[in-house]
């Protein structure tokens, strides 16, 4: 089973997934699980410079290495096997010669910002979750990320948010939760988001 879960840059959908993970590891009745992030598709922009990179639209499907992403996906729902690529958010970079093997797993919870906004999606996945979180809030939670795990000042963390987060979030988040399967809250605590969403699975 293909579950994919989506919303606003700092709304909560990756804490979910891992939640939903890791609560799957831990009973023994669960299904073997786990977990795949849009976030490792970004496309390898070593090929231009730094500054280059930084004028990248990181917001928009354009950024996503979908072919790569959508063949892993396929692997992954036919029982298979997947060396995930891993990505430096710092330099914008694949790291060379490094990958994650994942799968096979009967449940792969799959999480992304992007993921709302390529709606073709949904012929690839059995069940999509939007997590539906204040804006503002969402904002506090990219500071604190960027700041300090990927040496963002705070201000190109405005700038970015202000200029690409915010307006792409605007063009697909509304159409991105109607077509969602369930709504929960990134406002709520972590644990019952997750006993909402194995309710709503029926595992």
């Amino acid at each position: 089973m293909i579950v994919a879960i989506t919303g606003a840059s700092g709304s909560g959908k990756s804490t979910l997934a891992q939640s939903l993970v890791k609560s799957s590891l831990s009973v023994a009745s669960g299904p073997a699980a786990c977990l795949l992030s849009l976030d490792a598709y970004y496309r390898d922009l070593s090929h231009f410079s730094l500054a280059q990179r930084e004028g990248v639209n990181f917001d928009r499907i354009e950024a996503i290495d979908l072919p790569l992403f959508c063949e892993h996906l396929s692997k992954l729902k036919s029982g298979g096997q997947i060396e995930v690529p891993r990505y430096d958010f710092s330099k914008h970079t694949r790291i060379a010669d490094h990958t994650d093997v994942l799968g096979p797993a009967q449940l792969v919870v799959v999480d992304g910002l992007l993921l709302g906004a390529w709606a073709e999606l949904t012929s690839n996945v059995d069940y999509t979750i939007f997590v539906d979180t204040p804006t503002n809030v969402c904002l506090q939670r990219r500071l604190q990320r960027d700041c300090g795990e990927r040496g963002r000042s705070e201000a190109s963390v405005h700038e970015f948010w202000n200029s690409r987060v915010l307006p792409e979030f605007q063009r697909w988040g509304e159409g991105a939760k109607r077509r969602a399967d369930l709504v929960v809250s990134g406002e709520v605590p972590t644990a019952l988001a997750t006993a909402e969403v194995w309710d709503a699975l029926s595992f």
